[in-house]
């Protein structure tokens, strides 16, 4: 894992400074080593993690003919066998590491060398004699990429938006549409940022520019072919490319761990890497106190495995100071609040290791959240208004979540108020209602276009039912919340973090299966369950899931977070000159609050121009 950054069409006298600014920034996700190469036009950076050859895997890297060059961020986990391909065309390398592969890989077959790549990236390559720039990113976005044009013309590009602005080529400038976006999801969705002159290259894309505007390309989306498969024939096929893309993953040439949560996606990974590992796998479990403690469980799946485990009980964190810290590892407003015991347990565990294997992905693309419950009792039920008002009252007076009446009242809601089923998983993740929004902004509202996700996020017309729900989720949560949570707590600690369950083969394979096969009326995971089950203890087997939130009604009164709400969200601080309409904190939406909070702490922090 590393960090990288270019600057082109420029003399190279105004180009060297910048990107040294800009390698300086990013040396937390390459504290191993860096490099700097300058061209007529412009130049490159690179910080980089040692993962895979140590001796001679240094960039910027160029070709034998020096007239391509390469900066490289993630990890190409099949490139032995792309590698062999091109030596069997002809090519001679003098190194051994994937980034000599994505290089001739472009050389020999352009941008359709994305479709060969199964793996996390973000990378650019300069062509010295055509004076052109090619960038790509993964299909999720695992590894992030951001560019901008300054007013000169002459674009950057880097791994983080903090670089881009260290580089001391362009003054950025807030995107009240997309602060609307924020407030709605408590995330930037992954088709923008909260800035107007910095833009990120969505996942599935790539990026060509010739000193003109820049080209962006999509080369990849979530696109679901369902075919009809038995139970039997979908498992054993599963149960093979879990397999593989574990393998895959596990290649590098230092030590490799795993996060261990106890639930069901870690213990998956990690008895997997056990059947591939000659020693013990490393694994790493932090538990919250009282709160979040799933030490019990992940030492269950240890005990199992025979693993090499570490864990360590840090109580509850210090979430005010964490807080302020969070401001400077997310370059953006980002409101996740497993965000602190993410970065805390990406800590403890690059105390030991450089690369750790996660489970992340497998919820959207299995189907293992609560909220696909009510969406599939939706699909088959048609409801009034009325009807669902008078459930949810019933339901609210018995006040139990998710049992079989609140279930089928939140069905019901669905049902009732919208007919397609993507919008009603768009409803489902929105955290503030366009109403609320609407008061929080007063007056600036009519400058203000409500968010909505547009064109990126909506699936092929042919995606139906279920799957049109997954895809919402595999567009936007997924890259746009648990990716960047994941990257940046890990990289904040040069930590390199793999999900296995992204793997390209695995993806593709899921998108075939029947909407059945992963969520039911009553029951999540289904096809997930059946064929992983043998690989958990019996403990794990039957347990319900729990995430990796935090109890914000708790962390809310806490003396810490109070004096920040008082210092960043109450009259006169600069979230109330962004938000003049706010009167007072919404009570009974404690996230709502969080996410002001959140917001109020990075405009303080970053001193953006209102």
């Amino acid at each position: 894992m590393c960090g990288i950054c270019a600057l082109f069409h420029a003399d190279p006298i105004e180009a060297e400074e910048p990107i040294k600014k800009m390698v300086a920034v990013l040396r937390h996700r390459g504290p191993d080593a860096k490099g700097i190469k300058i061209f007529s036009k412009g130049g490159l950076g690179h910080t980089r993690l040692s993962v895979i050859d140590l001796e001679s895997g240094d960039q910027p890297m160029g070709d034998q003919t020096r007239r391509y060059w390469i900066i490289f961020n993630g990890e190409i986990y099949n490139y032995r066998e792309i590698r062999d391909e091109l030596i069997s065309l002809g090519y001679a390398f003098g190194t051994q590491s994937d980034t000599e592969v994505i290089l001739l890989a472009y050389v020999q077959w352009g941008r359709f060398c994305l479709d060969r790549f199964r793996g996390m990236f973000a990378f650019v390559i300069w062509d010295t004699l055509e004076g052109t720039l090619f960038a790509a990113r993964d299909l999720f976005g695992e590894k992030p990429l951001y560019f901008a044009v300054d007013q000169k013309g002459v674009l950057l590009v880097t791994s983080e938006i903090k670089a881009l602005i260290a580089s001391g080529r362009l003054v950025p400038r807030l995107d009240y549409d997309a602060v609307d976006a924020y407030l709605a999801l408590g995330y930037v969705p992954p088709d923008r940022t909260i800035y107007t002159n910095i833009h990120t290259l969505p996942p599935g894309h790539y990026l060509l520019w010739d000193g003109q505007k820049p080209n962006i390309n999509r080369y990849w989306k979530p696109h679901f072919l369902t075919k009809q498969r038995n139970m039997d024939d979908a498992a054993e096929e599963l149960d093979e490319l879990l397999k593989r893309a574990i393998k895959r993953q596990m290649v590098a040439d230092v030590p490799i761990g795993a996060f261990l949560s106890g639930g069901l996606d870690s213990s998956t990974v990690v008895a997997l890497m056990s059947s591939y590992i000659g020693s013990s796998v490393k694994t790493f479990s932090v538990g919250f106190g009282d709160y979040i403690n799933e030490l019990p469980y992940a030492r269950t799946v240890a005990q199992q495995y025979s693993t090499d485990h570490f864990d360590v009980d840090l109580g509850e964190p210090d979430v005010g100071r964490t807080l302020e810290r969070m401001t400077e590892v997310y370059d953006e407003p980002f409101a996740d609040t497993s965000n602190i015991p993410t970065y805390l347990i990406s800590r403890f565990a690059g105390e030991h290791v450089k690369v750790v294997l996660s489970g992340d992905g497998a919820d959207e693309l299995f189907g293992g959240y609560a909220w696909y419950l009510p969406l599939i009792r939706s699909e088959a039920m048609k409801s009034s208004v009325l009807k669902w008002m008078v459930c949810r009252s019933v339901s609210r007076l018995l006040g139990h979540r998710f049992n079989e009446l609140n279930l089928n009242s939140m069905a019901m809601g669905l049902s009732a108020r919208w007919p397609d089923m993507w919008t009603r998983n768009v409803m489902c993740n929105m955290q503030i209602r366009p109403v609320e929004r609407r008061s929080f902004w007063g007056d600036r509202w009519k400058n203000i276009t409500p968010y909505s996700p547009g064109e990126y996020f909506q699936p092929a017309p042919e995606t139906k039912g279920m799957d049109r729900a997954f895809h919402y989720d595999l567009s936007s949560y997924l890259p746009g919340d648990i990716l960047v949570k994941v990257d940046r707590a890990a990289m904040a600690h040069g930590l390199e973090t793999r999900a296995p369950f992204l793997d390209r083969d695995l993806v593709e394979f899921v998108f075939s299966l029947p909407a059945s096969l992963k969520v039911r009326s009553d029951q999540t995971k289904v096809l997930f369950r059946h064929v992983c089950r043998q690989y958990w203890p019996e403990a794990l087997r039957m347990r319900a899931k729990q995430g990796f939130g935090s109890p914000i009604d708790r962390w809310l009164k806490r003396p810490d977070v109070k004096n920040l709400i008082r210092e960043n969200v109450e009259e006169g601080t600069r979230l109330r000159a962004l938000l003049p309409g706010i009167k007072s904190l919404p009570c009974k939406n404690l996230y709502a609050v969080w996410i002001l909070l959140v917001l109020g702490l990075w405009l303080e922090k970053n001193q953006v121009t209102i």
